[in-house]
């Protein structure tokens, strides 16, 4: 007998990007279009989002939206010049 189990795991990134309420409501909502990405939690102060997913292909969508709508991960490299490293997108 075959028991699947349905472990989740903790995401926390830590973007380069500062964000504001306003922006912390895109963001939420950009998280929450994955599949499989459950209770986010954003923490302005410290440019943080935390979520919980079961694949590490959801990591990596979750990873990809976020650059793609100016909050990427601290360490990854910036591509478009608009971002800078301290304001939000408002």
């Amino acid at each position: 007998m075959s028991v699947k189990r349905n472990i989740t795991s903790l995401a926390r990134i830590e973007v380069q990007q500062s964000f504001c309420y306003d922006c912390s409501v895109r963001i939420k909502k950009e998280l929450q279009e994955i599949e499989a990405i459950t209770d986010v939690q954003l923490y302005p102060l410290e440019s943080l989002v935390t979520f919980n997913f079961k694949r590490a292909n959801t990591l990596s969508n979750a990873l990809n939206v976020l650059s793609e709508i100016g909050y990427p991960e601290k360490g990854e490299r910036l591509f478009k010049k608009q971002f800078s490293n301290s304001v939000c997108n408002c």
